[in-house]
């Protein structure tokens, strides 16, 4: 629709008949032209929406302003002829406003122009919508861009963090380099000889579970040597765990009869061990370090530790359940610390926490190895076979020889 423009406009004689046939063609094709284009958009128009109102036309000698009352009982219009057009109030409903001449020009196309006037709004509320989704895909894509900003920020912050452990990693290797040496040469020779050994000495649970036993070692000498010394303990006790766990199978079926209903009992209860990891109560009179260390085991492991260990406990037992016992409190909350246990940093190098790792990884070490020995005598003959095929350089003794020399001595 053309608005009424400011300049002068010389008179034009309009009737008030072609006036109202304009209106009511234009609002009946206004209203047809939605329910047949646009019907899930109709109610979106005043015009449709309010309908049926009542239409005021204003004319003067130049112009035409309509007005409608909306939701009215029914359609009517009226012409109101007028010396000067009403000034336009916000307040009210209008159609538009048309110059006489060219509603004269017109008056006959009342529904082309009803259309592209729809048309047009469609077009107008298309290309605002087309403009609010490309805004919202531009705040979506700046969101996105500061997310991924403040995530590869965060992340480059956090990994200078923990990038100290690489300079931790340098200084242990530089100062512990044999004892590094030596741990490393126990893993090795793990794999090439004492699973051969476990084979042989038909510990199958032991066998089946060792792979997972290495890479537990590996792990906590990984965390060692970053300066993790806490998680590198708590490892540890899993350590512990799943070695004497899986010795106490063997040993136990060892025991008895193949075939009988005992050995298919614990037989069962291994399987759902190995296969589902299920918990078993380890410490205790009744439970598997209670069963395994037997009062016999007891007393040929703790005379083969005497020979070579100063101050040694009353009973190899209460040596094996206090070394468990220490390793638990890295595992489970242990209470607040004082400030000078906490760091800032993320890892550092600790030379009394390395010493009493690697002290503790030797203890577990030896404790395993000595019940394996005792409860399997063909591991320690095994192995000692085929470590002798290795360069004396690469060799690692599951037991020292005064610790063997006792143990043979007791099992003859």
């Amino acid at each position: 629709m053309e608005l009424v423009k400011t300049k002068k406009i010389k008179s034009v004689c309009i009737s008030n008949k072609m006036i109202k046939d304009f209106i009511k063609q234009y609002v009946g094709e206004y209203r047809q032209f939605l329910e047949d284009s646009y019907p899930n958009q109709k109610n979106s128009f005043l015009i449709y929406k309010s309908y049926p109102f009542h239409i005021i036309a204003y004319v003067d000698s130049s112009k035409t302003l309509i007005e409608y009352q909306p939701n009215t009982d029914k359609f009517v219009v009226r012409i109101k002829t007028v010396d000067k057009l009403p000034e336009i109030d916000r307040k009210k409903k209008y159609i538009g406003a048309f110059r006489n001449d060219y509603l004269l020009r017109v008056h006959k196309e009342a529904k082309r122009i009803a259309r592209e006037d729809i048309l047009s709004i469609v077009a107008e509320i298309e290309a605002h919508e087309r403009s609010r989704k490309e805004l919202a895909d531009y705040y979506e894509r700046q969101y996105a861009e500061y997310i991924d900003e403040h995530i590869t920020s965060t992340l480059k912050g956090y990994i200078s963090y923990v990038e100290t452990a690489y300079d931790v990693k340098k200084e242990t290797t530089s100062k512990q380099k044999d004892r590094i040496y030596g741990i490393v040469t126990i893993i090795d020779n793990a794999r090439a000889c004492l699973m051969e050994a476990l084979l042989n000495a038909s510990c199958l649970t032991l066998y089946t579970v060792f792979e997972e036993i290495l890479q537990d070692v590996e792990s906590s000498l990984f965390l060692t040597l970053h300066g993790r010394y806490r998680p590198a303990n708590a490892i540890l006790r899993r350590l512990l765990e799943t070695m004497m766990t899986a010795l106490f199978f063997d040993a136990e079926l060892q025991k008895c009869k193949h075939g009988s209903k005992t050995y298919d009992h614990i037989r069962g209860n291994r399987d759902v061990w190995v296969d589902r990891s299920r918990s078993l109560r380890f410490t205790g009179e009744y439970g598997i370090l209670g069963i395994l260390i037997d009062p016999d085991t007891d007393y040929i492991a703790t005379e083969v530790l005497k020979a070579t260990t100063k101050r040694f406990p009353r009973s190899f037992r209460a040596y094996v359940e206090k070394l468990y016992g220490d390793l638990s409190k890295f595992v489970h909350y242990g209470g607040l610390r004082s400030m000078d246990e906490l760091s800032l940093e993320f890892a550092e190098f600790d030379e009394k926490q390395f010493e009493n790792w690697f002290a503790r990884f030797n203890q577990v070490y030896e404790i395993c190895n000595l019940l394996a020995a005792i409860k399997f005598p063909k591991i320690l003959e095994a192995y000692e076979k085929l470590e002798r095929k290795l360069e004396p350089f690469e060799r690692v003794s599951l037991l020292v020889p005064k610790q063997v020399e006792v143990l043979r001595s007791l099992t003859k």
